[in-house]
C-alpha cells in the first residue's frame, strides 16, 4: 500500500487522495515500485509516495541529483512528445523520469537487467503518459 510521506500542505487531502490513485496506477504498469515522487520545476518534491520507509531520505537526493541529468539527456533527443521519459537500468533497479511541462514524475523500480529485457517498456510509457496528463490536471490549480 502506497502511503504519502510527504507533500506540500497547499494540497487538499481529497486532491492528495486523487494523486495517491493515479500513483498506485503507475505501480501497477511497473510492479515493485517502492517509490514515487512528483517534482516541480524549482525541484521541490510536491509529493513523495513509498512503500517502505527504508532509505527514503537518500532515495529522494539521489531523485533530485538525477533530475537534472534527465532534463539534459531529454532535451538532447529534441523530442516533440509533450510527455519525454527516460528510464535508467542497473543491475537490479531502474529509475524512470516522465517529464511533462515544467514538472517531473520519478519513480524507483526494483526490476533485475533479465526482467527489464522482457518488460514491455512501450506500452507501460504510453500508459505512464496518460497518468502523467491526468496527474498535470489534477495538480493545475494547486498553489505549490
Amino acid at each position: 500500500m502506497t502511503n504519502c510521506n510527504r507533500s506540500n500542505a497547499a494540497i487538499a487531502p481529497k486532491l492528495m487522495k486523487q494523486v495517491q490513485v493515479k500513483l498506485k496506477e503507475v505501480q501497477q504498469l511497473f510492479p515493485i515500485t517502492t517509490n514515487s515522487l512528483i517534482i516541480d520545476k524549482n525541484g521541490e518534491i510536491i509529493v513523495e509516495t513509498s512503500q517502505n520507509n527504508l532509505g527514503q531520505k537518500e532515495l529522494s537526493n539521489t531523485i533530485h541529483q538525477l533530475k537534472t541529468y534527465a532534463i539534459s539527456f531529454v532535451s538532447t533527443l529534441q523530442e516533440k512528445d509533450d510527455c519525454s521519459h527516460i528510464h535508467i537500468r542497473g543491475e537490479k533497479n531502474m529509475f524512470s523520469f516522465y517529464i511533462v511541462r515544467d514538472s517531473i514524475l520519478a519513480f524507483f523500480t526494483q526490476m533485475d537487467f533479465e526482467a527489464g529485457k522482457k518488460f514491455n517498456f512501450q506500452q507501460a510509457d504510453d500508459k505512464v503518459k496518460l497518468i502523467c496528463q491526468d496527474l498535470l490536471h489534477l495538480l493545475a490549480n494547486t498553489k505549490i
